[in-house]
């Protein structure tokens, strides 16, 4: 009886197997059946026409992208915290599991992903909980030190705890724009104007922005200010007990890339949301130190020399037995990807990154800096060159570098670049590492490191299938190039999903897509560069197109509507 019964289970398993084989050849027939418009497959209308019980990608000729879902979603999953804050509990996700707090520049960059896998408290709890915990003019941080009114913590834990790294200036910038994310995605104008301790969240906002041009502009360059660490790092080159803080009357000051492209964002970024509320005035001062802001960092930091962003210039004066300007960072790709840059610099760019990276012999993306600062010039025990901060490879900059490569005009390195990455994650299949040595497989720091999943979730999401979901929008730019792929995205704070399979032909590009948003979606789904377009059909039915170019992609761009329906492009013949 007992040995039937292991039978019947063994067939059953057998049986479910092949079931599923073939019901993925069903949802993405090969390639090469949509070479005439006779032989396409019917369209997969019933997983189209709802939303999805949860997001979910494919791509078959390169599963390990497909299996950086399930990856990512552990380390977000075993990164969930809850504690209760001034006024309830507050949700989100600590940047490791072994951190004990919630970090405002980690929420900022995780938030493009969490998006599609948790719900509204995830999103907005934290953003509430850093406002509220603002600094007033005689507020101190933990250690006692008094940044001053408007400020921003780094750092959010139970018992009402607050930290500022004072020798960094991206906390502000990143709740402005962790904000506008929400904002755009599910709070809308009404949540800027909520109260929060009797101050709106936009009066909030604008307060943080005021506190940086402060407390962190310097008349002299013109530009964001703060202590000597490499271009993002928190690590400052002095010792001290605490080397995230800097002693403004010893320290050493500089302006980096990284600061000037963050500030540059959160100036859009506010000036988009005092729009929303009503207010044009400052939201076009906003926008006129952003461009200030711009053209003092494409003056003062660009290298056409060398092709690529300093790190920093010296605000303190301090001369390297080095030569510092052969540096390049990570940040470039910042620039790049939030409009600091322009597209003649951001080719030269992403060139001299991918130089470095080949040069330091890693892996994959993700380079903090090549090359290092030498042995000791940093106190800090963990800034040896190649390490940490201090060359370090990082998947958490590798997926806004990859995201930036699809973004700005280089998909095919960006697919490239996510090969490499699925490629290493599927050698650890269960650690997702803080930090890595650029030229071995060794990880270090955090094996679950949160923020790296999110940020590589949003290279694949936004980037490679180039979905968007928005209050006010729905944007999809496919850039799988010659691979079929299929994607359910689902946002579970608003209900709203975007699904679509795109088959790849010879002759023609379909895609089965269906949106619940209210709203018309917008296409740009990108075709093989040296060919033209000689048609664009939803349905049977010619819509009008037109071809976008981004460097060295090529887009054409319709308006499809929101529903479950065929789009085809129909190629011209080489």
């Amino acid at each position: 009886m007992a040995e039937n019964r292991k039978r019947v289970v063994l067939i059953v398993v057998l049986l479910s197997i092949l079931l599923s084989a073939v019901v993925a050849a069903r949802r993405l027939v090969p390639s090469s059946v949509t070479s005439a418009v006779g032989s396409l497959p019917p369209m997969n209308y019933e997983e189209l026409s709802s939303p999805p019980a949860q997001t979910t990608w494919n791509v078959p000729d390169y599963p390990a992208i497909g299996a950086m879902r399930d990856g990512g979603l552990h380390t977000l999953r075993l990164c969930e915290t809850e504690f209760e804050g001034l006024e309830g509990t507050v949700y989100g996700l600590v940047p490791g599991r072994e951190y004990g707090m919630i970090f405002i520049r980690d929420t900022s960059t995780m938030m493009p992903a969490l998006q599609y896998f948790y719900g509204d408290q995830y999103l907005r709890t934290p953003i509430e909980e850093f406002l509220r915990r603002q600094y007033g003019s005689e507020a101190a941080s933990a250690d006692g030190d008094i940044p001053g009114d408007g400020a921003i913590s780094g750092v959010i834990a139970a018992g009402g705890h607050i930290d500022k790294a004072t020798v960094v200036s991206d906390e502000e910038t990143h709740l402005i724009h962790a904000a506008c994310q929400y904002y755009r995605a599910v709070g809308g104008t009404e949540w800027l104007q909520k109260e929060l301790s009797g101050e709106t969240i936009i009066a909030r906002l604008n307060r943080a922005l005021e506190w940086l041009y402060i407390h962190r502009f310097d008349d002299g360059h013109q530009l964001i200010k703060r202590g000597h660490t490499t271009d993002w790092g928190d690590i400052k080159l002095e010792a001290a007990p605490k080397p995230t803080n800097i002693d403004p009357d010893t320290d050493h000051w500089t302006c980096s890339i990284y600061d000037q492209a963050l500030t540059y964002r959160a100036l859009l970024d506010l000036a988009e949301m005092n729009q929303a509320v009503g207010d044009a005035a400052r939201a076009h001062e906003l926008k006129a130190q952003a461009e200030q802001l711009r053209r003092s960092a494409n003056e003062k930091l660009w290298d056409s020399a060398r092709g690529w962003y300093l790190l920093h210039l010296h605000v303190t004066p301090l001369v390297h037995d080095f030569p510092e300007e052969e540096m390049i960072g990570i940040s470039n790709a910042l620039a790049a990807h939030w409009g600091l840059s322009d597209p003649s610099r951001t080719q030269r760019l992403f060139s001299s990154l991918e130089g470095a990276r080949l040069a330091a012999r890693a892996r994959k993306p993700g380079l903090s800096l090549y090359p290092p600062y030498p042995e000791g010039f940093f106190a800090h025990e963990q800034m040896s060159p190649g390490e940490y901060q201090n060359g370090g490879l990082w998947d958490w900059w590798g997926g806004m570098q990859i995201t930036a490569e699809f973004e700005t005009g280089f998909s095919a390195m960006a697919l490239a670049h996510l090969r490499m990455v699925g490629k290493d994650w599927a050698s650890h299949p269960a650690e997702v590492f803080e930090w890595q040595m650029p030229s071995t497989d060794e990880g270090w720091g955090s094996p679950n490191y949160a923020s790296a999943a999110g940020t590589m979730t949003e290279a694949i999401v936004r980037g490679l299938f180039g979905v968007t979901i928005e209050r006010d929008r729905a944007r999809v730019l496919p850039r799988l190039r010659k691979h079929d792929g299929e994607i359910r995205a689902f946002q579970p704070s608003t209900g709203l999903y975007v699904s679509y399979d795109y088959m790849y032909g010879q002759d023609s590009i379909v895609l089965d897509y269906g949106s619940n948003h209210p709203r018309s979606i917008e296409v740009r789904l990108l075709f093989p560069l040296g060919r033209g377009i000689e048609e664009v059909s939803i349905d049977g039915a010619q819509v009008p197109h037109q071809v976008e170019t981004l460097l060295q992609d090529s887009y054409c761009a319709f308006e499809a509507p929101s529903g479950v329906h065929r789009a085809m492009v129909r190629l011209q013949a080489h």
